[in-house]
């Protein structure tokens, strides 16, 4: 048992390249609750074709994966997938086929920003955003 993490232990992935999701996170953490952040490394690469891009999001999935098995060794109890563009790829079934990797590869259940974006539209009864 944690302490300090008494109610939860989260686990949270964010872009090396993002200063925002750490503090935000933090800022919103309620007594008894941990975050665990790691950052998913987001190489410098060059975007000039289709191609320079695809190699960019294959580098950024084998990063995030490798950002879990560091996240694991902490034994969170959920996962935050801090990086919303991802989690937005080929719709619906590619949405929730991402989100499953990240479980597995995690050991337990994990929030994606696409999923969480619906839910809070849901719950506003919002149609569409702009």
């Amino acid at each position: 048992m944690d302490h300090l993490g008494y109610r939860m232990k989260f686990g949270v992935l964010g872009p090396s390249t993002n200063t925002i999701v750490q503090p935000d996170l933090d800022d919103m953490r309620p007594v008894g609750v941990t975050n665990h952040y790691r950052p998913i490394i987001i190489p410098e690469q060059p975007v000039a074709s289709n191609d320079d891009f695809l190699r960019l999001v294959a580098a950024i999935q084998d990063n995030t994966l490798q950002a879990i098995d560091v996240l694991r060794s902490c034994e969170p109890q959920y996962l935050v997938m801090g990086m919303s563009a991802t989690t937005f790829w080929d719709g619906r079934a590619g949405a929730q086929a991402y989100c499953k990797l990240l479980e597995d590869r995690a050991g337990v259940k994990a929030s994606c920003g696409s999923f969480a974006t619906e839910a809070a539209l849901n719950a506003y009864g919002a149609k569409r955003i702009a």
